[in-house]
């Protein structure tokens, strides 16, 4: 009788298992290094946005609370412009948002999404400020920055958009898409 003797062989299931957890080690490492870069890298680009800040209401906001937010919007100091969503609007561009994606569309309703404030600012780099002004005032229910998401996506972006990189056609469901639609929205073609 004769033994055979060499390197086992693993299993094929096995194999690939080791290689996806290698591939989504690379990618997650890469991701990591590209939005944890210095502060002072990031903030070298200009906010490319006709919106700073983006200020969403209760859904069952009263009118009055509705104009008094919106008039100590417009006499803020770093206030350059405001521009009101209705639920309606915001409906609209949900709908063209997602046209392709029909899953994500059934069964939405127009008074599901809530209106909004869009506010450009006279000094982007302030909008931390502008957003602790507003945090607490009754009828607003959640503030967001967008150039604070800008910040956080474009080191990604960019270099994304230098290397080529995107996900498949198919792919909707990883971090890939993600930044994709990010980057999309701040005008990086990936």
């Amino acid at each position: 009788m004769s033994t055979i003797t060499g390197p086992a062989k693993m299993p094929l299931g096995r194999t690939l298992a080791i290689a996806a957890l290698c591939v989504g080690v690379a990618v997650a490492g890469t991701l990591a290094y590209f939005l944890l870069r210095e502060e002072e890298e990031v903030a070298a680009h200009e906010f490319p946005g006709d919106v700073d800040v983006i200020i969403y209401l209760e859904r069952d906001i009263e009118d009055d609370v509705l104009e008094q937010i919106e008039t100590a919007l417009q006499q803020h100091p770093l206030t350059e412009e405001v521009e009101f969503e209705s639920q309606a609007e915001a409906f609209e561009h949900f709908q063209d948002t997602f046209a392709d994606q029909p899953e994500i569309l059934d069964g939405a309703e127009a008074d599901t999404l809530p209106s909004s404030f869009h506010v450009k600012l006279t000094d982007s780099d302030r909008s931390e400020e502008y957003i602790q002004d507003f945090e607490n005032v009754d009828g607003i229910y959640e503030i967001s920055d967008m150039v604070a998401l800008y910040r956080y996506w474009e080191p990604a972006c960019i270099e994304f958009e230098d290397k080529g990189i995107s996900p498949d056609e198919e792919d909707t469901e990883s971090i890939l898409y993600e930044i994709q639609q990010a980057c999309r929205n701040f005008g990086y073609t990936l």
